[in-house]
């Protein structure tokens, strides 16, 4: 057990002298083996941010203008979680997510059934941004979509839509289940809609 936090504590040291190699490093910062990371140079940690063991972080210039990958400070990222941005992707401050996060603002072109999907290239979708306090479950994909800040999603979700702020969300794809109502100051049920049920 000691030899693990050992290999964690040499990789957090080992990062931080990579810093300069980031487009921002905030102070305390902690990387923790990741698997791979391209594309640091447009990667910005803030303040106490966490990348857990085995994340693979790809932040990729197919467009003019650069990508951003922003993770706002004293949010943890899970272990084994897979980032891949082409323009923006944004984690706001205090977000907490669980481990195997899929996370992405493009997908691959499938137009052409005579071409392999892979060499069909990537297709741009929405901007991802999540926002402050946000909790994000086991294995949730998030694909060109954005939630609000203090909102919940469940485990295993598939979130292709925006989900709003104080609201929880569950299902593949994603559905607003409950909001946060500020007259009664109390979570409550919704409708397939996403509408407050009067009980």
């Amino acid at each position: 057990m000691l030899h693990f936090r050992i290999r964690d504590y040499l990789s957090v040291l080992f990062y931080r002298l990579l810093a300069p190699f980031f487009g921002r490093f905030g102070k305390g910062v902690r990387i923790v083996r990741p698997l791979r990371i391209f594309g640091a140079r447009f990667c910005e940690f803030g303040d106490d941010s966490v990348l857990q063991f085995g994340a693979y972080v790809a932040v990729l210039k197919i467009h003019e203008h650069a990508p951003v990958l922003r993770i706002g400070a004293r949010t943890q990222i899970g272990n084994f979680s897979h980032i891949v941005c082409t323009s923006r992707v944004e984690f706001g401050e205090g977000v907490l997510t669980a481990d195997r996060l899929f996370v992405s603002d493009n997908g691959h072109e499938f137009a052409d059934p005579d071409v392999p999907i892979r060499d069909q290239g990537l297709r741009q979708l929405a901007e991802v941004h999540i926002g402050d306090g946000a909790w994000i479950g086991e294995n949730v994909c998030i694909s060109g979509a954005s939630i609000g800040r203090n909102s919940v999603i469940a485990s295993n979700s598939v979130v292709t839509r925006d989900i709003p702020d104080l609201c929880v969300a569950a299902g593949a794809p994603a559905r607003i289940v409950r909001r946060y109502c500020q007259t009664r100051k109390a979570w409550r049920r919704t409708d397939a809609d996403g509408v407050v049920i009067e009980e």
